[in-house]
């Protein structure tokens, strides 16, 4: 089976706390081969600790979407901008898988099915909690009318690790939508 090579598009909080440790131990199902970020010093270690012997390292995401050797392009940048880069990787023959939330409005998230539908191309959204045994077998039940007639449900979340304070969180411009768009989304997707 032929190795998924992976492009990352922002090598900040997100990508270091889960997308790279998690991807670098599939050695045998992906390679790891460019990174880019707007601090080229985050995407250049990032590529020396995670990436392959000639992993590049991009400051525009435009120059990494171009690399031919990439399959899919994790999307890890503030929500501002999660639509105007999957976007443009879809439409550069790349598949997608963009952190949550999907874009900052539905407008935003229709461009991104459009483009996915136009190219053919694989879009998937950062809900890990959907992959949990628990949230399988809930599906499931409910896919078999094991819970009856569902008509209400309802959607919480805790954050035990108090308000996010790094990073661009608390920049309402870029990430915007407060405690709603950053852990009630994955409540939300998962009562849905």
């Amino acid at each position: 089976m032929k190795k998924l090579k992976i492009g990352f598009i922002g090598c900040g909080g997100i990508a270091h706390g889960k997308h790279f440790p998690a991807l670098s131990k599939l050695t045998n199902k992906v390679e790891l081969v460019a990174f880019c970020d707007s601090i080229e010093e985050r995407a250049a270690e990032a590529a020396k600790q995670y990436g392959v012997a000639d992993a590049k390292v991009y400051t525009d995401y435009k120059e990494l979407i171009k690399d031919e050797r990439i399959d899919v392009i994790h999307v890890l940048t503030p929500n501002v901008s999660h639509s105007e880069i999957t976007v443009a990787a879809l439409e550069a023959e790349k598949h997608v898988m963009c952190e949550k939330p999907m874009a900052i409005n539905s407008a935003e998230a229709q461009l991104m099915l459009d483009a996915a539908k136009r190219t053919g191309k694989k879009l998937t959204i950062g809900y890990q909690n959907r992959f949990r045994s628990d949230s399988l077998e809930t599906k499931e039940a409910c896919k078999n009318s094991e819970l009856g007639d569902i008509y209400m449900a309802k959607a919480h979340a805790i954050r035990r690790r108090g308000v996010p304070t790094w990073g661009v969180f608390p920049d309402k411009s870029k990430q915007g939508g407060g405690p709603l768009i950053d852990i009630g989304t994955h409540a939300l997707d998962l009562t849905l």
